[in-house]
């Protein structure tokens, strides 16, 4: 990987700070699309000089060279070090001031205890998912049943049961914008029995309607949806829609925006409010209740199967 250019943008927009490079540039298994950003976490020391100049730029940068984007988080090292969400299991380090003068890489220190905690990680999110769907076969055991709201949750049980698959049998992170390149590769080298479950969980996405009108409803409707938000924090994932329509990656198109919303966590009163539109947005076809019933009780199968 020709780096560079990511050389140059530190060195030019934050000089002296350690960075690292994660993501799925940073991953030598998934091959990035031309419409990947380059990921990129800088550290600086609370005790250096000027680091209040960097404190005033804490949050995530988003810039943009040519055809290229990048995403910078600038944090504090202890900042870094404290933030559970930070996580990942393949980086490129670019070393700046804080290193030279720490015997302690936070970088490597981090990555190991992901790397440590991955299984416990996976079964967390097996379990998790267990419970969701038991409640969500008591709602469809009620009376009165919300079948938008309980096709909604459907959806979004069937994509993380997905991305447990990704880490589970590939043993690497699930990567959003490429979701369909990882499901491929579970497909093609696990059993009959995998494969078949893989298969029903797209289905239950609805991947097999994903073409031009459904990606760009889809699109649209999050437009609106995330209206009123800064359009610079969301440029990166609509300049992704636009390249995978351009190359006719159409189920792609609709596992990011599945995936976005699926990491937005919204709590139910949300996803009640504004269930309409989220189905919009995913691309939801309102099932009967015996459908329903029928494919909470394999996905409970399929999740209890990987414990």
């Amino acid at each position: 990987m020709d780096n560079e250019h990511i050389f140059y943008l530190l060195g030019s927009k934050f000089p002296e700070l350690d960075s690292i490079l994660i993501g799925c540039h940073a991953d030598n298994r998934i091959i990035p699309h031309e419409c990947c950003e380059y990921d990129l976490i800088s550290i600086y020391d609370d005790t250096i000089l000027f680091h209040e100049y960097w404190a005033s730029k804490k949050k995530s940068n988003v810039l943009q060279n040519s055809n290229k984007f990048y995403e910078v988080l600038v944090l504090s090292s202890q900042e870094f070090i404290k933030n559970p969400d930070i996580k990942y299991t393949n980086f490129v380090q670019f070393p700046g001031h804080v290193l030279k003068s720490n015997t302690v890489n936070h970088f490597h220190e981090k990555c190991d205890r992901y790397h440590k905690s991955f299984n416990f990680m996976i079964k967390t999110n097996i379990i998790n998912n267990i419970c969701e769907i038991t409640n969500m076969h008591s709602l469809l055991s009620s009376e009165s049943v919300d079948e938008r709201f309980i096709s909604f949750q459907l959806k979004m049980i069937s994509l993380k049961t997905l991305k447990i698959f990704i880490n589970f049998y590939l043993n690497m992170e699930d990567r959003p914008s490429h979701l369909k390149y990882q499901i491929n590769l579970v497909k093609q080298n696990e059993n009959l029995k995998t494969r078949e479950h893989v298969d029903l969980l797209l289905e239950y996405i609805g991947s097999n309607r994903a073409n031009i009108s459904s990606l760009t409803r889809s699109e649209k409707s999050l437009s609106f949806l995330i209206r009123n938000e800064d359009i610079t924090n969301n440029k990166i994932l609509f300049n992704k829609l636009d390249f995978f329509k351009r190359k006719s990656m159409y189920v792609d198109g609709i596992l990011l925006i599945n995936n976005f919303i699926l990491e937005r966590v919204y709590d139910n009163q949300f996803v009640q409010k504004y269930n309409k539109l989220l189905n919009h947005v995913t691309d939801i076809q309102t099932k009967e209740k015996i459908t329903m019933l029928k494919e909470v009780n394999l996905l409970l199968e399929i999740n209890k199967n990987l414990i």
